[in-house]
């Protein structure tokens, strides 16, 4: 819910407009069916999402009654590959392909709403308040010298031959 949201990114000094912000990452980038198919099946899918935009999502990720989950999804149905605001219109029209991404402003508290509704108004200072948002993130206790890694692929820990 929101508020473990909240919850999480004040437990590493964010505040909710960083959280709202960040999220803002999502109008680019796609998601794997399993990550969000929870949504999407059962006797009740999620009433936050838009009615049409619920049956394209259900026919892109099943066969049959099987959940395909390695399917991709756009997270910006819109405009996909382009950092915009319109991930924020997305949101309010119902079309958040992430359950935490709709709780923003679906069952969001106030602040998330107010901001999400801002950002849809102002492209410029979302633009402003992500750069301000990212450095924040950036420096949450970040890895020095040889306590981490650059990697190669972000999904997996560089290895290492011991020659």
């Amino acid at each position: 819910d929101i508020s473990t949201l909240i919850s999480k990114f004040k437990d590493v000094g964010l505040t909710e407009k960083d959280m709202v912000t960040l999220s803002g990452a999502h109008t680019i980038g796609k998601a794997r069916c399993a990550t969000f198919s929870s949504r999407l099946m059962g006797v009740q899918p999620d009433s936050t999402i838009q009615t049409e935009y619920l049956t394209s999502l259900q026919q892109l990720c099943t066969q049959g009654f099987v959940v395909n989950n390695n399917t991709l999804a756009a997270l910006d149905l819109e405009t996909p590959v382009t950092f915009d605001n319109q991930y924020y219109a997305n949101l309010r029209s119902g079309e958040g392909l992430l359950k935490t991404d709709q709780l923003l402003y679906s069952n969001g508290s106030e602040t998330t709403r107010e901001l999400v509704e801002f950002y849809i108004q102002n492209q410029p200072a979302f633009f402003e308040n992500f750069k301000t948002s990212m450095i924040k993130m950036g420096n949450i206790k970040p890895l020095t010298g040889t306590s981490g890694e650059i990697r190669r692929n972000c999904k997996f820990i560089n290895s290492y031959s011991s020659a």
